[in-house]
Protein backbone atom coordinates (compact mmCIF):
# COMPACT_ATOMS: atom_id res chain seq x y z
CA UNK A 1 0.00 0.00 0.00
CA UNK A 2 2.58 2.51 0.58
CA UNK A 3 4.85 1.69 -2.33
CA UNK A 4 1.33 2.64 -4.36
CA UNK A 5 1.11 5.88 -2.17
CA UNK A 6 4.46 6.84 -3.47
CA UNK A 7 3.95 5.93 -7.01
CA UNK A 8 1.39 8.29 -7.32
CA UNK A 9 2.93 11.02 -5.61
CA UNK A 10 5.87 10.89 -7.88
CA UNK A 11 3.08 10.55 -10.99
CA UNK A 12 1.62 13.90 -9.91
CA UNK A 13 4.87 15.25 -9.23
CA UNK A 14 5.81 14.43 -13.29
CA UNK A 15 2.81 16.01 -14.16
CA UNK A 16 2.97 18.83 -12.16
CA UNK A 17 6.58 19.40 -13.21
CA UNK A 18 5.48 19.01 -17.15
CA UNK A 19 2.72 21.95 -17.05
CA UNK A 20 5.42 24.45 -15.07
CA UNK A 21 4.91 27.67 -17.35
CA UNK A 22 7.72 28.68 -19.32
CA UNK A 23 8.85 32.56 -20.12
CA UNK A 24 7.38 32.85 -23.47
CA UNK A 25 10.04 35.19 -24.57
CA UNK A 26 13.08 33.07 -23.23
CA UNK A 27 14.09 29.61 -23.96
CA UNK A 28 17.33 27.34 -22.86
CA UNK A 29 20.46 28.58 -24.47
CA UNK A 30 21.37 26.58 -27.14
CA UNK A 31 24.17 23.95 -25.13
CA UNK A 32 24.16 21.93 -28.61
CA UNK A 33 25.51 24.51 -30.82
CA UNK A 34 29.24 25.35 -31.72
CA UNK A 35 28.94 28.69 -31.09
CA UNK A 36 28.97 30.80 -28.68
CA UNK A 37 26.36 34.06 -27.65
CA UNK A 38 29.81 36.06 -28.69
CA UNK A 39 30.54 34.02 -32.00
CA UNK A 40 26.62 34.91 -33.42
CA UNK A 41 26.54 38.49 -31.94
CA UNK A 42 30.09 38.81 -33.86
CA UNK A 43 28.33 37.03 -36.85
CA UNK A 44 25.50 38.97 -36.86
CA UNK A 45 28.00 42.38 -36.24
CA UNK A 46 30.04 41.44 -39.63
CA UNK A 47 26.78 40.54 -41.82
CA UNK A 48 25.41 43.90 -40.63
CA UNK A 49 28.20 46.14 -41.48
CA UNK A 50 28.23 44.58 -44.82
CA UNK A 51 24.88 45.08 -45.73
CA UNK A 52 25.49 48.64 -44.80
CA UNK A 53 27.99 48.70 -47.32
CA UNK A 54 25.84 47.54 -50.18
CA UNK A 55 22.74 49.89 -49.00
CA UNK A 56 25.44 52.96 -49.10
CA UNK A 57 26.59 51.53 -52.50
CA UNK A 58 22.75 51.11 -53.60
CA UNK A 59 21.82 54.27 -52.09
CA UNK A 60 24.55 56.24 -54.01
CA UNK A 61 23.40 54.44 -57.53
CA UNK A 62 19.91 55.47 -57.07
CA UNK A 63 20.54 59.14 -56.03
CA UNK A 64 23.60 59.42 -59.40
CA UNK A 65 21.10 57.67 -61.63
CA UNK A 66 17.56 59.46 -60.83
CA UNK A 67 18.58 62.56 -59.28
CA UNK A 68 21.80 63.50 -60.44
CA UNK A 69 22.94 63.74 -57.20
CA UNK A 70 20.09 65.80 -55.48
CA UNK A 71 17.57 63.07 -54.30
CA UNK A 72 18.16 64.64 -50.34
CA UNK A 73 16.22 67.90 -52.06
CA UNK A 74 13.09 65.88 -53.43
CA UNK A 75 12.08 63.50 -51.07
CA UNK A 76 9.84 66.18 -49.08
CA UNK A 77 6.92 65.40 -51.74
CA UNK A 78 6.41 61.39 -50.44
CA UNK A 79 5.76 60.41 -47.52
CA UNK A 80 6.44 56.62 -46.69
CA UNK A 81 4.48 56.18 -43.82
CA UNK A 82 4.57 52.16 -44.10
CA UNK A 83 8.54 52.82 -43.02
CA UNK A 84 9.09 51.95 -39.46
CA UNK A 85 9.56 55.25 -37.92
CA UNK A 86 13.18 56.56 -36.83
CA UNK A 87 11.75 57.03 -33.42
CA UNK A 88 11.22 53.59 -33.15
CA UNK A 89 14.45 52.46 -34.07
CA UNK A 90 16.49 50.71 -30.97
CA UNK A 91 19.37 52.34 -30.39
CA UNK A 92 22.76 51.13 -27.84
CA UNK A 93 21.86 53.37 -25.38
CA UNK A 94 19.19 50.86 -24.89
CA UNK A 95 20.50 48.11 -24.46
CA UNK A 96 23.23 49.70 -22.47
CA UNK A 97 21.13 50.97 -19.92
CA UNK A 98 18.72 48.60 -20.07
CA UNK A 99 15.73 50.57 -20.76
CA UNK A 100 14.11 47.76 -22.99
CA UNK A 101 14.62 43.58 -22.52
CA UNK A 102 16.96 41.89 -24.99
CA UNK A 103 13.87 39.85 -25.92
CA UNK A 104 12.08 43.00 -27.17
CA UNK A 105 15.18 44.87 -28.78
CA UNK A 106 15.80 41.84 -30.76
CA UNK A 107 11.85 41.27 -31.75
CA UNK A 108 11.72 44.67 -32.70
CA UNK A 109 14.88 44.22 -34.65
CA UNK A 110 13.19 41.29 -36.35
CA UNK A 111 10.28 42.81 -36.93
CA UNK A 112 11.21 46.55 -38.76
CA UNK A 113 14.40 44.47 -40.75
CA UNK A 114 11.39 42.35 -42.33
CA UNK A 115 9.03 45.58 -43.12
CA UNK A 116 12.33 46.96 -44.91
CA UNK A 117 12.85 43.62 -46.90
CA UNK A 118 9.24 44.13 -48.03
CA UNK A 119 10.35 47.76 -48.94
CA UNK A 120 13.43 46.15 -51.18
CA UNK A 121 11.55 44.16 -52.38
CA UNK A 122 9.08 47.16 -54.02
CA UNK A 123 12.09 48.73 -54.87
CA UNK A 124 13.33 45.74 -56.95
CA UNK A 125 10.29 45.63 -59.03
CA UNK A 126 9.92 49.41 -59.49
CA UNK A 127 13.69 49.18 -60.92
CA UNK A 128 12.57 47.13 -63.22
CA UNK A 129 9.86 48.66 -65.17
CA UNK A 130 12.40 51.78 -64.73
CA UNK A 131 14.74 49.81 -66.59
CA UNK A 132 12.12 48.46 -69.18
CA UNK A 133 11.74 52.49 -70.46
CA UNK A 134 15.14 53.46 -69.61
CA UNK A 135 17.51 54.02 -72.78
CA UNK A 136 20.95 55.05 -71.52
CA UNK A 137 21.06 51.67 -69.16
CA UNK A 138 21.95 53.53 -66.19
CA UNK A 139 19.09 51.72 -64.60
CA UNK A 140 20.68 48.64 -64.88
CA UNK A 141 23.34 49.35 -62.25
CA UNK A 142 21.03 50.74 -59.97
CA UNK A 143 18.80 47.48 -60.28
CA UNK A 144 22.32 45.41 -59.30
CA UNK A 145 23.11 47.34 -56.48
CA UNK A 146 19.57 47.15 -55.06
CA UNK A 147 19.23 43.20 -55.54
CA UNK A 148 22.04 42.60 -53.41
CA UNK A 149 20.70 44.97 -50.88
CA UNK A 150 17.89 42.77 -50.64
CA UNK A 151 19.62 39.59 -51.17
CA UNK A 152 22.50 39.99 -48.31
CA UNK A 153 19.40 41.71 -46.04
CA UNK A 154 17.80 38.68 -45.89
CA UNK A 155 21.15 36.41 -44.62
CA UNK A 156 21.44 39.13 -42.39
CA UNK A 157 17.72 38.04 -41.07
CA UNK A 158 18.50 34.48 -41.32
CA UNK A 159 21.59 35.87 -39.00
CA UNK A 160 19.54 37.74 -36.42
CA UNK A 161 17.20 34.22 -36.01
CA UNK A 162 20.58 32.22 -34.98
CA UNK A 163 21.87 35.21 -32.45
CA UNK A 164 18.56 35.53 -31.02
CA UNK A 165 18.40 31.36 -30.51
CA UNK A 166 22.07 30.57 -29.78
CA UNK A 167 21.25 33.68 -26.85
CA UNK A 168 17.81 31.77 -25.73
CA UNK A 169 14.97 34.37 -27.31
CA UNK A 170 12.14 32.68 -29.22
CA UNK A 171 11.11 35.40 -31.20
CA UNK A 172 7.52 35.96 -32.80
CA UNK A 173 6.72 35.14 -36.83
CA UNK A 174 6.66 38.33 -39.22
CA UNK A 175 3.68 39.49 -41.08
CA UNK A 176 4.13 37.81 -44.31
CA UNK A 177 0.69 39.15 -45.74
CA UNK A 178 2.76 42.23 -45.50
CA UNK A 179 2.70 43.87 -49.41
CA UNK A 180 3.77 47.50 -50.13
CA UNK A 181 1.50 49.19 -52.48
CA UNK A 182 2.80 49.75 -56.27
CA UNK A 183 3.03 53.29 -57.35
CA UNK A 184 2.13 54.37 -61.10
CA UNK A 185 4.26 57.21 -61.41
CA UNK A 186 7.64 56.71 -62.40
CA UNK A 187 9.07 59.84 -60.12
CA UNK A 188 7.41 58.88 -57.06
CA UNK A 189 8.84 55.48 -57.63
CA UNK A 190 12.37 56.85 -57.47
CA UNK A 191 11.84 58.91 -54.47
CA UNK A 192 10.22 55.53 -52.70
CA UNK A 193 13.94 53.94 -53.91
CA UNK A 194 15.72 56.81 -52.37
CA UNK A 195 13.72 57.50 -49.08
CA UNK A 196 13.55 52.90 -48.90
CA UNK A 197 17.29 53.06 -48.59
CA UNK A 198 18.19 56.73 -46.98
CA UNK A 199 15.68 55.28 -43.82
CA UNK A 200 17.04 51.77 -44.43
CA UNK A 201 20.96 53.36 -43.86
CA UNK A 202 20.08 54.46 -40.87
CA UNK A 203 17.90 51.49 -39.25
CA UNK A 204 21.15 49.45 -40.18
CA UNK A 205 23.76 52.00 -38.61
CA UNK A 206 21.98 51.65 -35.45
CA UNK A 207 21.35 47.59 -35.61
CA UNK A 208 25.55 47.58 -35.69
CA UNK A 209 25.29 49.72 -32.71
CA UNK A 210 22.68 47.58 -31.17
CA UNK A 211 25.08 43.94 -32.05
CA UNK A 212 27.93 45.53 -30.52
CA UNK A 213 26.72 47.03 -27.30
CA UNK A 214 25.49 43.43 -26.66
CA UNK A 215 28.83 42.09 -27.80
CA UNK A 216 30.51 44.24 -25.71
CA UNK A 217 28.42 43.10 -22.52
CA UNK A 218 28.72 40.25 -23.80
CA UNK A 219 32.87 39.98 -23.65
CA UNK A 220 32.48 41.71 -20.08
CA UNK A 221 34.00 39.71 -17.35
Amino acid sequence: MAKMVVCMLAFFSSLLYSTTAVPFERVARDTGSQQTVSDVLHASLRKTNEVISHTTTALGSINTVHFSGTGSSSTSSLVLDTLPSPDTFIRAEDIETSAIEDSEALQTLKSQLHIFVKHLQRVQLDQVELKDDDTTGQVQTALDHVTVAHSKTKELQISLNVTANVMGHALDGTNEQLEIPPTNSHYNMKLRAFITFRDYETFLGHVADVFAQLLERERSP
